[in-house]
């Protein structure tokens, strides 16, 4: 609850950016907003460039308004500000105000993030931040971006960055499917969410052409259980990915060493992503095999680049992946 001061304030403000006083407006916020910050009234001083940065991007001031939208999250850090369901409904109501060619936005989304990480649950930052950023890349087209939110969001997350992986896979049309999927699936079971990998590879596969299927293969959840029938594709990363998965549900080190190797020729480090690493990765947190020494580890080059470090250039725009056929594989 904002005291009658800052009540006041908000309404005057408010008032002058409606006039269409934009220049003055954000100068008397961010002037208000330090005097407040000097005595430490830091809900006063949230309250009031939260409400100047909506005013001032829904009247297209979207530089102006991304100014105190930063203000905002400076300010969340200086406070300690938990992660709350109000305080991410602010970040999200102005995330959504955003124009996507905003430059402040990408600013803007990496202090959320990174304040979310200092005062929330989840050392990777808030799994519904996440989301909320990575349904907005995908429906903008952002893939690359939208990816790397996704693998830490939320189930709903997971299903979405199945269907991004689809539809990533179709608009670049000379590199096969498979890689798409192969690539989120084993990011994911390197932070050891068989149930997100699973959820993922679900929502790809229902995607998939029912031409793409050229049969099915016995496999054996476990060794007392009976054999199921599992589909197998055309293309043989998707294949590698499912029983990748599959792999992860049971005591399976030698199935995985097999697999491994099976596989091998149908991939390659490009672009930044190393299946080769990804699979080590997989290997000791799941069976602990021991990883070659200097190899580098898939969840750091994760936070590496979605909290500072470069983005792989043309991510996913010039893989060239040829493997061996997938008929007869049985794993049992």
């Amino acid at each position: 609850m904002s005291s009658k001061g800052t009540e006041k304030t908000l309404q005057k403000l408010k008032k002058s950016v409606e006039d269409g006083n934009y220049y003055e407006a954000h100068q008397m916020y961010r002037t208000v907003a330090r005097r407040y910050t000097k005595q430490e009234k830091y809900r006063d001083v949230i309250e009031l460039v939260h409400s100047g940065a909506v005013s001032l991007m829904k009247a297209k001031q979207s530089g102006s308004g991304s100014d105190l939208a930063m203000y905002m999250i400076e300010t969340y850090k200086l406070a300690n500000t938990p992660v709350t369901e109000e305080s991410l409904d602010r970040v999200a109501e102005l995330l959504e105000l955003y124009p996507s060619d905003e430059p402040g936005r990408k600013p803007f989304i990496n202090n959320a993030m990174n304040w979310s990480q200092k005062n929330g649950d989840n050392e990777m930052g808030d799994a519904e931040l996440h989301n909320f950023v990575g349904t907005i890349q995908y429906y903008e087209g952002n893939y690359g971006e939208a990816e790397k939110h996704l693998l830490f969001g939320t189930e709903e997350s997971a299903q979405l960055l199945g269907d991004l992986e689809y539809d990533w896979s179709v608009k670049e049309t000379s590199i096969t499917k498979g890689v798409f999927i192969a690539r989120a699936v084993m990011q994911l079971l390197a932070m050891k969410n068989i149930h997100y990998a699973n959820l993922a590879f679900a929502a790809f596969a229902k995607r998939l052409d029912a031409a793409e299927k050229i049969g099915a293969v016995p496999y054996k959840p476990a060794p007392a259980d009976d054999h199921i029938n599992i589909p197998i594709y055309k293309d043989s990363l998707i294949n590698f990915s499912q029983l990748l998965i599959l792999t992860a549900q049971r005591d399976g080190a030698d199935h995985f060493r097999s697999l491994k190797s099976k596989y091998s020729p149908a991939w390659s480090k490009e672009n930044g992503f190393d299946f080769d690493e990804a699979l080590s990765d997989f290997g000791l947190v799941f069976f602990n095999i021991q990883k070659p020494r200097n190899q580098g580890n898939v969840l750091q080059d994760l936070m590496s680049n979605l909290f500072g470090g470069p983005a792989p250039a043309n991510a996913g725009g010039s893989r060239r992946v040829t493997g061996p056929s997938s008929t007869g594989t049985e794993l049992d």
